[in-house]
């Protein structure tokens, strides 16, 4: 590659980037509805004609902006060296609670935006949301195997439909901060999910 195209390439990628990062933000800030492609353009410091020549559409665009939000949560799934088990359940649900009130926070207002969304006037999202839920559950369920195979929880737990309950009590909680921040404490919620998480599960206190 000569570095003439290179260089093109590289531009076009962080043109790519520009653009995903923009209709994230705009994305929490205004929702569904409000994230044009105009806007998304006119967010990046790009035109209009770039978004619908990178992504052609703007579900296209947001479908982007989900997978970046899912590759930019990994560092919530990262192996914890000498951590198993229900003790990696508590830091998900210490480290997720975080991010809600992080400098990120806008990523998980994005997700909840496109969750709400793909089920009423986006369909085509569906998919894309639906695989990022995947992604979480089985990184609970692989927590919660770990559990088993250490004896902190009964064998014959249901890791399914555990994990289903664990991504709605983090979803559920994070999206009442977002509403209504000073009627929930998330360092509070944070200790109370851990409680409930293992005393549902079966395993002794933290």
């Amino acid at each position: 590659m000569t570095a003439e195209v290179r260089t093109q390439v590289e531009r076009a990628a962080q043109a790519r980037q520009r653009l995903v990062a923009a209709a994230i933000k705009l994305l929490a800030e205004r929702g569904y509805t409000g994230t044009t492609l105009e806007a998304i353009g006119r967010e990046a410091g790009l035109s209009r004609g770039l978004v619908t020549h990178h992504f052609g559409n703007k579900d296209a665009c947001v479908i982007a902006a989900v997978n970046e939000i899912r590759h930019t949560a990994a560092d919530l799934f990262a192996p914890v060296p000498g951590v198993r088990g229900m003790r990696l359940i508590d830091n998900l649900l210490g480290t997720y609670f975080g991010t809600a009130r992080s400098d990120r926070a806008y990523y998980i207002r994005a997700l909840y935006v496109v969750h709400a969304d793909s089920i009423s006037q986006a369909p085509s999202l569906r998919d894309s949301v639906i695989h990022t839920n995947e992604v979480l559950r089985a990184y609970v369920r692989s927590c919660l195997g770990q559990a088993v195979e250490d004896g902190e929880i009964p064998a014959g737990t249901d890791l399914h439909s555990a994990a289903i309950l664990i991504e709605g009590l983090l979803r559920g909680v994070s999206m009442q901060w977002f509403v209504d921040p000073a009627k929930v404490d998330l360092d509070v919620s944070i200790a109370a999910a851990r409680s409930f998480v293992r005393a549902g599960l079966g395993a002794s206190p933290a």
